[in-house]
């Protein structure tokens, strides 16, 4: 018999250890939890959006590079036309740095629709030494350095405001 009122109290002291009452306030700890597990989902949110929104803006940028290369490609085939026939590419006076009409048959032919500016054209090659390519937001740069290595930047331009 001694026994089992060992049992019954070491129940009801593990009983009294995990009662409610003695915690103490159980509004302020309840709201504790809840406030932790708002935390903790709020950055779970913001951890999943901020990485869909990188691997977006790191997936644009990639097919704007592909084109942009394939940009290049078409400046080659074209300045070797243009060349045959007489005339040049590269028309610093413009505001894309192009003659007219060479935009659009690049852009067709590399099978791209952004804006081109042509910055530089290496006339000894006969290819651009450095143009930007734009498209949705997505900037790439090409710059060719004097011992030929070509220099690929992307960057994504994101518009705060507009002013009309």
């Amino acid at each position: 018999m001694s026994f089992s009122i060992l049992l019954m109290g070491a129940n009801m002291r593990r009983r009294r250890r995990y009662d409610s009452s003695s915690i103490g306030n159980t509004d302020a700890y309840q709201t504790g939890i809840v406030s932790t597990t708002i935390l903790v989902l709020l950055f779970i949110f913001i951890a999943f959006f901020a990485c869909f929104f990188w691997l977006r803006i790191n997936s644009g940028v990639r097919h704007a590079m592909q084109e942009a290369k394939d940009i290049r490609i078409a400046f080659k085939m074209e300045a070797v036309e243009k060349y045959a026939l007489g005339g040049i590419i590269y028309n610093p006076t413009t505001r894309n740095g192009m003659a007219d009409g060479v935009e659009e048959k690049i852009l067709k032919s590399a099978d791209a629709d952004g804006k081109i500016v042509l910055q530089a054209w290496d006339g000894a090659y006969n290819e651009p030494a450095a143009f930007t390519y734009q498209k949705d937001g997505y900037i790439i740069i090409f710059k060719k350095k004097d011992d030929g290595t070509a220099i690929w930047d992307g960057y994504y331009t994101l518009k705060l405001l507009e002013y009309k």
